[in-house]
């Protein structure tokens, strides 16, 4: 990087700009570098500013493709260099200034510096005069060809490098970056005005007044005050902050996934697997949170639990929100007193609930992303990746039978029959989870959730991993994989504590209690076919090669 506070010399600011235009321009239709490209456009626009670029000569890339008219001349060479465009004969001028260190004295150079005269060359063949360039290459037209907009001999539209639609990809980047810097300058005055306007601390900031006095215990108000019910209120309550914030992020990253048709880009896969980190180990502290509600003696629960009824936790509106947004189906709820888990809510939270069970789910979200992955990967091409681990898995038997047959004579024909009989029923069950209509079943029966092709792509995923590509999607499904075990475990935690404070005694809230929580922490698994999907793997090396053309797309995706 070069120091942006210092004067640049002309082969520097050449370098620069001729490497950034070759980087931009064949990088705009490679995968690889998409993700770098905004990035040195804002980089650019940076440096136009230092190099002596207007923005507003032209709609392409100011900061690479077009030079002030009236720079200094040392912005090219630290002696002037006069270019005949006639014999391309170079006549070397008067050194000009060059190592101005401040504004003030870039100014006066700039004043005092006067262009020479450059007569115009002959035509160029296409109807057009070379234009003066004041002894600067003209790098704007070697580059866009933007001196003829007109229509060529043969009726085409001259583009650059056989790519029409690059102009205004990056016109749409260098006019992000202005609303960038304008949000910024805007920002820079909301910050001065939030601080002059109040009187800001650390309660108020976090409303410590409010929140410190929400403890009221129900014991105390109606009998005598019981010491542990303070702590049994306070560990509720941090479980429903956290279940807020586990929703803020859930509901963000489904937003990503409802967006750019169904299809994370790098940076939102980034960011969806670094919200869902955070949501596991949110749900970690969850978990352990139990270790400090076991401090309390059952003895000391039954002392306020009475003043409690009819309040339970079956009631919690946050946790019922967070069911339906990962995907909890209504046939994994077990109902208890002959109703819907809705309505044991208050009125005024049960039209939420109920509103989000009918939107798309985190689960399904994944499922249509999962498909897309696997059809940008497979192409237009009809590669079939299930055919694909098919071969695989017959191709690995084969190598099974044949170690086995040098083996024979250690093992008697008894079994050796029974282990080929084993090894034939692997295989066909193996196969097997490689049939659509196999997967048909299993989806109609209730035992699978995602589809075929979301099922190979998960496969895909698991099995490339090691493709830089593939690796934030495969930390994207782990992160749903442990979200969705310590879920399993929060509620297993759950049932223990009962069990261990209140025995077979029923809950406050109507429920049978431990019997209950056991029950629906047996159905309440939402992302396991993303566990399932492990028993399609193969071993490493028993996996061909894919083919040069869906590794390419593996390799850029997403």
């Amino acid at each position: 990087p070069y120091p942006m506070d210092q004067a640049i010399d002309g082969r520097t600011a050449a370098a620069l700009a001729l490497s950034a235009c070759v980087i931009v321009r064949q990088g705009a239709c490679s995968a690889a570098l998409k993700g770098a490209r905004e990035m040195l456009s804002c980089v650019l626009v940076n440096y136009s500013r230092v190099l002596g670029f207007e923005r507003s000569d032209c709609s392409f890339v100011s900061p690479l493709t077009m030079m002030r008219s009236d720079a200094p001349p040392n912005f090219w060479e630290r002696e002037y260099a006069e270019v005949s465009v006639r014999s391309q004969e170079m006549t070397v001028a008067p050194p000009a200034l060059h190592g101005y260190g401040n504004s003030g004295a870039f100014q006066e150079a700039s004043e005092s510096w006067e262009r020479p005269s450059v007569p115009t060359g002959p035509s160029l063949g296409d109807g057009r005069a070379c234009r003066p360039t004041g002894g600067k290459p003209d790098w704007y037209r070697m580059i866009s060809d933007k001196d003829n907009k007109s229509p060529r001999h043969d009726g085409t539209t001259p583009t650059i490098h056989g790519h029409p639609h690059e102009d205004d990809e990056i016109c749409k980047v260098t006019d992000d970056t202005q609303s960038v810097y304008k949000r910024s300058a805007t920002r820079a005055v909301n910050v001065q005005r939030a601080f002059f306007s109040r009187d800001m601390n650390y309660s108020d900031y976090l409303q410590l007044d409010k929140l410190l006095d929400a403890q009221t215990t129900q014991s105390g108000k109606w009998d005598e005050e019981q010491h542990d019910e303070l702590l049994f209120i306070i560990i509720h309550q941090t479980y429903e902050l956290w279940f807020k914030q586990i929703l803020y992020e859930l509901d963000s990253v489904a937003d990503m996934f409802a967006s750019e048709n169904s299809f994370l880009r790098g940076s939102q896969v980034s960011d969806s697997g670094l919200r869902l980190g955070r949501v596991v180990k949110i749900l970690r502290i969850l978990v352990q949170q139990f270790d400090i509600l076991e401090t309390m003696d059952a003895q000391a629960f039954h002392d306020f639990r009475d003043f409690l009824a009819p309040a339970s936790g079956f009631q919690s509106k946050q946790f019922r929100l967070l069911e339906n947004t990962l995907g909890l189906r209504k046939e994994q709820r077990i109902q208890h007193s002959g109703c819907p888990y809705f309505q044991h809510l208050r009125e005024e939270d049960q039209e939420d609930v109920v509103m989000r069970e009918e939107k798309p789910t985190l689960l399904s979200h994944v499922g249509t992303w999962l498909e897309s992955v696997l059809e940008r990967a497979c192409g237009d091409e009809g590669f079939d990746f299930a055919e694909y681990m098919r071969k695989a898995i017959r191709q690995a038997a084969e190598h099974d039978r044949r170690a086995m047959d040098k083996f024979r004579a250690r093992r008697g024909p008894e079994e050796e029959r029974k282990q080929r009989a084993e090894l034939e029923k692997k295989l066909e069950a193996h196969l097997r989870l490689f049939s659509p209509e196999e997967h048909a079943r299993l989806l109609a029966s209730g035992i699978r959730q995602l589809s075929f092709k979301a099922t190979m792509s998960c496969v895909m995923v698991h099995s490339f991993r090691a493709e830089p590509a593939m690796a934030p999607i495969h930390t994207l499904l782990s992160h749903l994989v442990e979200m969705d075990e310590l879920l399993a475990q929060w509620r297993h935690r759950h049932s223990l504590i009962v069990l261990r404070m209140l025995g077979s005694k029923s809950g406050t809230g109507g429920s049978s209690g431990h019997a209950y929580l056991t029950q629906v922490m047996a159905r309440s698994r939402i992302f396991i076919d993303l566990c399932h999907a492990m028993h399609y793997l193969l071993p490493h090396h028993a996996l061909p090669a894919l083919p040069p053309s869906v590794h390419r797309r593996v390799s850029s995706l997403p």
